[in-house]
């Protein structure tokens, strides 16, 4: 489960978070990540990753996730299914 960046989280607070380095609006709260994706625009075949120290971890559609603003996602085709 991701932690929220700032311990002064508002819950219900309108926020900016980047997907794919597009600013977008969404309430502060705690998200399935499935949920978020639907939020976000994300097509539910693609992965969602969120950046964190220059790095991309993935966000598994069952995890929960704690959005407080400013966090950096990135969406992509899933990897590694075979042919």
């Amino acid at each position: 489960m991701a932690k929220p960046n700032d311990d002064k989280c508002k819950p219900r607070h309108k926020v900016k978070v980047t997907l794919n380095g597009d600013k977008v609006k969404i309430d502060s709260d705690t998200y399935k990540i499935s949920n978020l994706k639907v939020i976000l625009g994300v097509p539910s075949d693609y992965e969602l990753d969120i950046i964190e120290d220059s790095q991309f971890k993935p966000l598994p559609d069952n995890d929960e996730i704690t959005i407080c603003g400013n966090e950096e996602f990135i969406s992509h085709v899933k990897c590694g299914g075979s042919s």
